[in-house]
């Protein structure tokens, strides 16, 4: 049965006396095959290769989430994880990524701009370090 598997950066595999040791990749391709074609070689070295899942539903439940091109895998942790956003923002221990400062609360509709009376997404400007929701 076809399987989905994600191709992780081999040349960010590092070893130790011969031995593959935990490490972070990036995902290179997402493809579905058999596991045999996988384990053949015809892909490569097929330690590259991790085995991805996605539900019926579209949502996946397990490696924290479906990989998309330039995600990155842990093997330590063995989750996928999206791409830093910007390059301020540093990874916390469950493989979020988190801003300097705080989304402000949505609830403060007070200082949201709005259209059509929807309030605007608070939006990350890399270059101040601040949250705005401008139009």
């Amino acid at each position: 049965m076809a399987k989905y598997f994600a191709e992780i950066n081999p040349s960010e595999r590092i070893t130790e006396a011969g031995n593959l040791v935990p490490w972070d990749g990036t995902v290179l391709r997402v493809i579905v095959a058999e596991s045999d074609y996988i384990n053949s070689g015809r892909l490569g070295n097929s330690s590259n290769w991790v085995e991805c899942f996605l539900d019926e539903d579209g949502i996946t439940n397990s490696r924290k989430k479906y990989p998309g091109i330039g995600d990155n895998y842990n093997s330590a942790a063995d989750i996928f994880y999206p791409r830093q956003p910007y390059p301020s923002w540093t990874l916390d221990e469950n493989y979020d990524w988190q801003p300097p400062i705080p989304m402000p609360e949505e609830r403060k509709y007070e200082t949201v701009l709005r259209v059509n009376d929807m309030p605007l997404p608070w939006l990350w400007d890399e270059s101040t370090q601040s949250w705005v929701n401008e139009e």
